[in-house]
C-alpha cells in the first residue's frame, strides 16, 4: 500500500515549482516589457528631438530667404530668390549643420530647397531632416543614426502694395494729433510712440479686408478684419495702431477713442524702399505711362533718361485744360504740381515733390468717404467709385506744401522740424525710431536698451563676398557697400542722413526757369511766391515719403488730404477750422485695390502653405559641396 501522504506532499512541491516557474516568467516578461516600452519611450524622444531638429532647419532656410529678399529688394523684390534658384534645380543650403544649445549639441540637420517662379511671387519646397546624434556622413563605420525626422515644408513669397496704405495717417517715426480739431475718418498708424496729448481729435477707424472681388459690376468685400476682437463684423473695428506706447489718448473722440480699437506696441510695418526707381521706369515704360496737359502730351512714362531731356518738372493744371495722368511716370528729379487733376496713376520723383498750391480731381468720388463704416455702404461707395480720379504721389526725399518761402511757413515748419520730439538724423538705433534709447521699460541699463541709438556711428550691415557667390548683391553694389535698408538706414539709401533742414533739404537747387524744368513750365520761368500760397489746403491724393512731409496752412476752409499721408516724419502745422483725414477706401484690398497697380511694392511677410512629415530621408546622401 503507498503512502498518500508522499503523493500529495510530491504533488505540492511540483505545484510549487510549477507556481515558482510562471512568477519567475511573469516576472521576467513584465521586465522585458518595460525594457521595451523604455527603449520605445527612448526612440520616441529621439525622434521628437530629430523633428525640433528638422524644424530648426527649416527655421534657418526661411531666414536665409526672407535676408536674400532684404538684401536685394529695393531694386527688385524678387531678385536675390531669383538668382538663388535660377539654375531650377535643388539647392543644397545646408549639409549635416550642427545644432546648439549653448555649448551642447542637439543634433545636426541638412537643407535642400527648390523654388518655383511665377508671375506673381515665389514658391520654395524646403526638405529639412533632422538627425540625433549626427548625420549619416559624420558617424564612425558601422555606426547608424538614433533618429531621424524628415519635413517638407512649403513656402510662398508674393509682391504687394505695403501695408503702409491701410491707414489715413501713417508715420514712421513718433506719430501725434496735437489739436481738438484733427480729424481722420480710417485709421491712424506710427511705428514709433502715438501721443495725443489730451487732446479731443477724432479717429473714425476704418475696417480693413483682404481683397475686393467683383460680382455683377457690383465691389465685394472679403476678409474683415475683426482687429478688436468683440466678434462682430460691424464696420467699428481699426483706430490707433502704434509699434510703441499710445499716450494720452483718453479724450479721442470715435472708434479710435475706444480702449478696445487702440493696439499700441504692434510689430513694426515697413515703408516701401524708393532709393532705386528703376525697377519703377521699366514697368512705366512696358505700360506707356504719360501725362498730358489739356489734350496735349507733356510727359513720357520716364523725365529724364533721354539726351537733352530734363530731370525736373513743373506741372500746372486749370479746370479747362487739366493735367491728364495715365498709368506711372517717373521723373527723376523734382516735381513741382499743383492745380487739377484727372485720371487714374502715380508720378515717382527722384527729389522732392513741391506742391505750391492745392491740388484737385477734375472727376472726385461722389462723397470723400461712405455713407458709413458698414461694409454694405462700403462696398456700395466702391461700386460707384472705382473709376474716379486717383492718383498717387511717391517722393523719394521730401513732399512740401504751399509757399516754403514764406517767412511763417519758415518759422513754424523749422521749429517743428527741429523738434527733439521729431528727430530725423539716422542714429536711432536698432528699431529706427528716436527716443527710444531706454527700451520699453524706460529703464537705462536693461536689456531692451538700444545701445545704438546717439552713439555717433551709422550702423548697417555689408555685402560679403558670400553674398557675390550667391548673386545677392544687386547691379551698382559692391562686396563691402552698405545694404541699404539695413541698421539704421531708415530710408534705404545705403547712405548717412543727417538731420533734416530747410536750407539742405527744401529749397531748390536749380533756378526755376525752362532751361531746367520740363512740363509746361513757362518760357520765361517762375517766381514760387507767385504760384504759391501758405492757403493750399485742399490736397486730392495719395501723399507718400520716406523723409519729411512739411505743410504749413492757414485758411478760412477746413485743410484736407482726400487719399492717405504716410511719411517718415511729418511737420503738419494748420491754422484752419479743422484739420481732416479722409481715407481713400479704394485702398482696401491691398493687391486688389483700385491702384494697386501703382503704388510701391513690397515683398510680403512669407506664407506658410504646407507641412508634411516625410517617410523617406530626401537628405541622407547629400554631401557638403
Amino acid at each position: 500500500m503507498k503512502d498518500r501522504r508522499k503523493e500529495d506532499r510530491g504533488s505540492a512541491l511540483v505545484s510549487v515549482v510549477s507556481a515558482s516557474t510562471l512568477l519567475v516568467g511573469l516576472v521576467f516578461a513584465t521586465t522585458a516589457f518595460s525594457l521595451v516600452d523604455l527603449q520605445e519611450s527612448r526612440d520616441s524622444l529621439e525622434k521628437v528631438r530629430a523633428r525640433y531638429v528638422a524644424q530648426a532647419g527649416v527655421e534657418d532656410a526661411v531666414g536665409f530667404l526672407q535676408s536674400a529678399v532684404k538684401k536685394t529688394s529695393f531694386h527688385d523684390p524678387l531678385l536675390g530668390l531669383h538668382n538663388i534658384f535660377k539654375s531650377g534645380g535643388a539647392v543644397r543650403y545646408k549639409v549635416a549643420q550642427s545644432l546648439l544649445d549653448g555649448s551642447r549639441k542637439m543634433g545636426e540637420y541638412s537643407v535642400t530647397m527648390k523654388g518655383a517662379e511665377d508671375s506673381k511671387g515665389m514658391t520654395v519646397t524646403i526638405r529639412s531632416t533632422g538627425y540625433i546624434p549626427k548625420a549619416p556622413q559624420n558617424l564612425p563605420p558601422g555606426k547608424r543614426v538614433k533618429a531621424w525626422q524628415a519635413l517638407e515644408v512649403t513656402v510662398r513669397f508674393e509682391t504687394g502694395p505695403s501695408q503702409v496704405f491701410n491707414y489715413g495717417y501713417f508715420i514712421n517715426n513718433w506719430g501725434w494729433f496735437y489739436g481738438s480739431s484733427i480729424v481722420c475718418n480710417g485709421n491712424v498708424r506710427s511705428n514709433g510712440q502715438f501721443d495725443a496729448a489730451n487732446y479731443h481729435p477724432t479717429v473714425t477707424g476704418q475696417p480693413l479686408y483682404d481683397k475686393v472681388e467683383w460680382s455683377g459690376g457690383k465691389a465685394v468685400l472679403k476678409g474683415y478684419h475683426d482687429d478688436n476682437g468683440d466678434g462682430l463684423k460691424d464696420g467699428k473695428d481699426g483706430g490707433i495702431f502704434a509699434g510703441w506706447d499710445i499716450l494720452r489718448s483718453g479724450k479721442v473722440r470715435g472708434n479710435g477713442g475706444r480702449p478696445s480699437n487702440q493696439h499700441d506696441f504692434q510689430e513694426q510695418v515697413s515703408m516701401p524702399n524708393l532709393t532705386d526707381l528703376s525697377q519703377y521706369e521699366s514697368k512705366a515704360i512696358a505700360e506707356g505711362g504719360h501725362i498730358d496737359i489739356g489734350g496735349s502730351p507733356v510727359l513720357d512714362a520716364v523725365a529724364g533718361d533721354d539726351p537733352g531731356e530734363k530731370a525736373n518738372v513743373y506741372l500746372h493744371g486749370t479746370l479747362s485744360k487739366p493735367i491728364q495722368i495715365h498709368g506711372k511716370v517717373i521723373i527723376r528729379g523734382n516735381v513741382i504740381i499743383s492745380g487739377y487733376i484727372t485720371g487714374q496713376g502715380a508720378i515717382y520723383a527722384g527729389g522732392n515733390i513741391y506742391i505750391p498750391d492745392s491740388i484737385h480731381y477734375v472727376n472726385p468720388p461722389t462723397s470723400p468717404r461712405p455713407a458709413s463704416n458698414k461694409q454694405a455702404d462700403t462696398e456700395a461707395w466702391l461700386t460707384q467709385n472705382w473709376n474716379k480720379d486717383f492718383v498717387g504721389f511717391f517722393a523719394r526725399e521730401n513732399i512740401a506744401v504751399g509757399n516754403h518761402k514764406n517767412s511763417a511757413w519758415r518759422r513754424y515748419v523749422n521749429r517743428w522740424m527741429r523738434s527733439s520730439m521729431n528727430k530725423s538724423e539716422e542714429d536711432a538705433g536698432e528699431d529706427g525710431i528716436p527716443n527710444t534709447k531706454k527700451g520699453k521699460d524706460g529703464i537705462s541699463g536693461t536689456e531692451d536698451d538700444d545701445v545704438l541709438e546717439d552713439d555717433n556711428t551709422f550702423t548697417v550691415e555689408h555685402y560679403t563676398a558670400l553674398d557675390a557667390q550667391l548673386g545677392l548683391i544687386p547691379p551698382g553694389k559692391s562686396v563691402g557697400d552698405p545694404i541699404p535698408g539695413t541698421g539704421e538706414d531708415i530710408d534705404g539709401d545705403g547712405a548717412y542722413d543727417p538731420a533734416t533742414t530747410l536750407a539742405g533739404d527744401i529749397d531748390f537747387d536749380d533756378p526755376l526757369d525752362a532751361a531746367h524744368w520740363g512740363g509746361n513750365m513757362p518760357s520765361g520761368g517762375i517766381n514760387y511766391s507767385s504760384v504759391a500760397s501758405v492757403h493750399a489746403n485742399h490736397l486730392d491724393g495719395v501723399f507718400y515719403t520716406n523723409h519729411s512731409f512739411c505743410w504749413y496752412v492757414t485758411n478760412r476752409h477746413d485743410a484736407v488730404i482726400n487719399g492717405a499721408l504716410v511719411s517718415r516724419n511729418e511737420n503738419i502745422i494748420y491754422g484752419t477750422p479743422h484739420l481732416y483725414f479722409n481715407f481713400d477706401c479704394r485702398l482696401l484690398g491691398g493687391g486688389a485695390g483700385a491702384i494697386r497697380d501703382f503704388l510701391p511694392k513690397v515683398v510680403k511677410p512669407v506664407k506658410f502653405l504646407r507641412w508634411e512629415v516625410l517617410s523617406k530621408d530626401p537628405n541622407r546622401y547629400i554631401v557638403k559641396p
